[in-house]
């Protein structure tokens, strides 16, 4: 049977477009590291240190520049003297900040000494693609931002705090191409050669090589 190059030509755009769709993944990725130990004074417009050390996420998925969207976002902390509660003065006026960056995700229902877990998605593109960028090296530093307050000024002496005794935990759930450790050989991290394109290159060989073979054994 005669084989023509513009067959094996298709063949391997398909297959390569069969990799690529197989090759997305979305994948939960999770963090957990001690709180700051901030205790202090609360003032307008202020962002205070949330985590000890920055959330880290390395090896937890293959790329972190093949990320491509970030689905939800989950936070786990504990705060002292939050007053974020429905009807207090920080009520929507506490936002989680990940490298210096607004998330925009509000930390309602924080009075004083309790835990709460609170998700959020989908997130905003403009939110997703700051924190994609964000991500790029694994890390990312929690801290909260106070904006100007939307029911009223702070109380004089009034306080906030990230007890260093109690945890706070960062989940994502993350999409995109080539995420799932061990897909190209490599830990969290790095630049992976893509997979359509060793997809490409081998039935295009195999395909010339074929297609060369038997004009060969017709010239004998």
């Amino acid at each position: 049977m005669r084989v023509s190059l513009k067959s094996v030509l298709a063949a391997a755009v398909a297959m390569a477009a069969a990799a690529m769709s197989s090759s997305a993944a979305t994948v939960p990725i999770s963090s957990t590291v001690g709180q700051s130990g901030f205790n202090g004074d609360q003032t307008n417009s202020t962002a205070y240190p949330l985590t000890a050390t920055p959330f880290d996420f390395t090896g937890q998925v293959n790329s972190f520049g093949s990320i491509t969207s970030v689905d939800s976002l989950t936070i786990t902390l504990e705060m002292n003297d939050g007053d974020s509660n429905v009807g207090d003065f920080d009520f929507n006026n506490l936002t989680l900040g990940l490298d210096g960056h607004d998330t925009g995700v509000k930390l309602n229902g924080f009075t004083n000494g309790q835990i709460l877990t609170l998700t959020v998605g989908p997130l905003p593109v403009a939110t997703q693609l700051q924190l994609i960028a964000d991500l790029a090296d694994g890390k990312v530093a929690g801290s909260v931002i106070a904006g100007p307050n939307s029911i009223g000024p702070v109380p004089p002496g009034d306080t906030i705090g990230f007890p260093a005794a109690i945890d706070t935990t960062l989940d994502l759930v993350v999409s995109g191409a080539n995420l799932l450790p061990g897909t190209n050989g490599n830990g969290g991290g790095g630049n992976p050669v893509p997979l359509p394109a060793g997809v490409l290159v081998a039935p295009l060989g195999a395909g010339l090589a074929g297609i060369y073979a038997r004009r060969f054994r017709s010239k004998k």
